[in-house]
């Protein structure tokens, strides 16, 4: 651990050069690759606290009792400043959701004195509303429909011409994730709050990515000749309807569906097609257009980190329609955000202290980032499945563990076996059973029927997803 090779600078030479040549080759294996980093310091530091052959030359160079002291001394220090930093962490985290209820019941309250229902941003509907309240856009990306209304504050009998709804469609059809962001009233106020007050923030830049266009075309880039095409077909399909709400101010609505539309280019579906050369570059481009529309788009971020976690890349997609539905803005009262729902305490806190050596907590600016939110998403699989769960010997049967796990934390999975908190009763249990009865087993035993339903979910979708392995 980071923390430990930070600690042995504090031990007499002799004994530090002990374990310099560990410390070397640790240095050496980890150059490219922080999964392999943080493997071999793991393996470093159970060396270090439990080799015999090690503590035994150590004893012999500073005398019995002198090693002793100086071993116990060096693990209370390492535990003083390990207690600390998590205390910190877990102070500063409390400071970060109290900012996220207060700036979210905030800003709730506010829509309320307009709409009858103050419907916010969730993990598969992104929402926005103007700077007036007047106009509230939503986006149900589980649903594949768009929705515009419009409430007339000063009860002017005229309607929202159907120009003004075309355009307002248009605008949130090319609105991209960094402006996104920016008009994001919530999100906006955590993310400068925190950073006034919270010292182990995680921050980045949300790139100019666009949220919705990827669900609709393959093409990297539409001309706006294109896009008013798109809109046109959208809206042939639309369904309006005028109403009056409790507060007596008239609404005006269209709903559109964004998964019925084709590319001309494309009704044939490429899928069905068998490549014509064996061309690796060819038979990859086949692979991503297999995949559903909404995952093409990622496949190069969730391909590179998946195998950087040993994960298989449609476990990681499955995942990400069930969290969020492929939202990039998704968010959730935890509070979490982006494409992998991370939680700051469990998969946060143990992904970045993997990744960065010590538990950051993740803003949202970092976390609307697809390729970060998959770095971190994708770690914590990893963490789940190579160091919690190492202990399940079947590898089917762990990966059933794991997929719980990612929902509800490990200790829950332990509980649906052993009624406790605990692995290693729980992983014995587990390793007496078959994979098909460890799976039957979650499913009616684990404590939430939401984690019931999630397993059931993710297991179901790893499939649609294999064509991309």
């Amino acid at each position: 651990m980071k923390i430990l090779k930070n600690n042995l600078t504090k031990l007499p030479l002799f004994f530090l050069s002990t374990v310099m040549a560990s410390t070397l080759i640790t240095e050496s294996v980890s150059a490219k690759d922080p999964f392999s980093e943080m493997d071999a310091e793991f393996e470093m530091d159970a060396e270090f606290q439990n080799d015999a052959e090690f503590q035994k030359k150590s004893a012999s160079l500073m005398g019995a009792s002198s090693f002793k002291s100086e071993l116990e001394k060096f693990k209370l220090e390492e535990e003083s400043e390990f207690d600390a930093y998590k205390k910190k962490f877990e102070e500063e985290f409390k400071v970060f959701k109290a900012i996220y209820e207060e700036e979210h019941n905030k800003y709730t309250k506010n829509i309320a004195k307009t709409w009858d229902k103050p419907v916010t941003s969730s993990r598969k509907v992104w929402v926005e509303y103007s700077d007036d309240l007047k106009e509230q856009r939503k986006v149900d990306f589980e649903n594949k429909k768009i929705s515009i209304a419009i409430t007339n504050i000063n009860n002017e009998t005229e309607q929202a011409s159907d120009e003004e709804l075309r355009s307002k469609l248009k605008g949130i059809l090319v609105k991209n994730k960094q402006e996104a962001f920016k008009d994001d009233v919530v999100a906006q106020a955590v993310e400068n709050r925190s950073k006034e007050q919270i010292s182990l923030l995680k921050t980045s830049e949300v790139k100019p990515e666009p949220v919705l266009l990827p669900f609709i075309s393959d093409k990297p880039r539409l001309t706006d000749k294109e896009i008013d095409e798109i809109v046109d077909r959208m809206l042939s399909m639309q369904v309006k309807k005028e109403t009056v709400n409790t507060k007596g101010k008239k609404v005006v609505s269209i709903e559109v569906p964004f998964n019925a539309i084709e590319e001309k280019h494309s009704k044939d579906k490429l899928s069905d097609k068998k490549p014509q050369t064996s061309n690796v570059k060819d038979v990859a481009d086949l692979r991503v257009h297999t995949l559903p529309k909404p995952a093409r788009h990622l496949r190069a971020d969730v391909s590179k980190y998946a195998a950087q976690a040993k994960i298989n890349e449609s476990l990681v997609f499955a995942i990400i329609e069930t969290e969020s539905a492929f939202n990039p803005m998704a968010k959730s009262p935890v509070p979490a955000y982006g494409l992998m729902q991370i939680v700051p305490t469990s998969a946060g806190q143990d992904a970045t202290a993997k990744l960065f050596g010590k538990a950051k907590i993740l803003a949202p600016s970092y976390l609307y980032e697809s390729e970060k939110n998959i770095e971190i998403g994708t770690t914590y699989l990893n963490i789940l499945y190579y160091r919690y769960l190492r202990g399940i010997t079947n590898e089917e049967s762990r990966l059933y563990c794991s997929i719980a796990a990612y929902n509800t934390g490990a200790g829950n999975v332990a509980k649906a076996f052993t009624g406790k908190l605990k692995l290693r009763g729980a992983v014995k249990q587990i390793n007496k059973l078959e994979p098909k009865e460890v799976f039957d087993h979650l499913v009616k035993n684990l404590p939430y029927d939401e984690t019931k339903k999630y397993l059931l979910k993710v297991h179901k979708r790893i499939s649609k997803y294999k064509t991309s392995s």
